[in-house]
């Protein structure tokens, strides 16, 4: 993974082929984990679903959706009600985010496509993707969607937990995958920001 600064302030985020891959599926799992709270969440009142207005006033079960949708307030009433009028815009914007994600690394080429420009000595496989100051914001809140899906999937709750996850066998390989999607976020953010 690679940041190149252009002309124009905007960044080249290069990644090789299988970093690509990677981040795609990751973001395709996400959208279907998405797409699957929808289809639970949409309200039946068309008025409120064209507004993007709507959800269920329960939690998610499923942990990883719970920790995209936490509840805004510490009370139950208050929450629900909050989640009932937000929760769809917000899913509909993961959603839209993801998919500029995974539509900026246009993986949808055929085959045969990476493989010609492969063979043009690109880098040996490499998928750039540009990112502008308006297309930031999207790709932030899509690695920290996927860093927050990943850390309730394996328990990952406090900085503390990370060591222990780290060393175990099973865990491992997706830990690093969190930490690789921290390392992205982090250059995105310093190479975007000025300080």
């Amino acid at each position: 993974m690679r940041l190149l600064p252009l002309p124009d302030g905007s960044l080249r985020l290069r990644l090789d082929i299988d970093e690509a891959r990677l981040l795609d599926q990751l973001t395709g799992q996400l959208i279907d984990l998405l797409q699957s709270h929808s289809r639970t969440a949409l309200d039946p009142d068309p008025l409120f679903a064209s507004l993007e207005v709507g959800g269920s006033r329960e939690p998610p079960n499923d942990p990883a959706l719970a920790r995209l949708f936490p509840d805004a307030y510490e009370t139950g009433d208050d929450a629900a009600q909050f989640r009932s009028l937000t929760e769809q815009g917000l899913l509909n914007r993961k959603l839209h985010d993801a998919l500029a994600v995974t539509s900026e690394l246009a993986l949808g080429r055929p085959p045969a496509a990476v493989e010609e420009s492969d063979a043009e000595g690109d880098g040996g496989g490499t998928v750039d993707a540009l990112i502008t100051t308006a297309s930031l914001a999207p790709w932030v809140r899509t690695l920290t969607a996927l860093r927050l899906a990943i850390a309730a999937r394996i328990g990952l709750d406090a900085e503390s937990d990370h060591p222990r996850l780290l060393a175990d066998e099973e865990t491992r390989g997706t830990v690093l995958v969190y930490d690789w999607l921290g390392a992205i976020l982090d250059s995105l953010l310093r190479m975007l920001t000025p300080e």
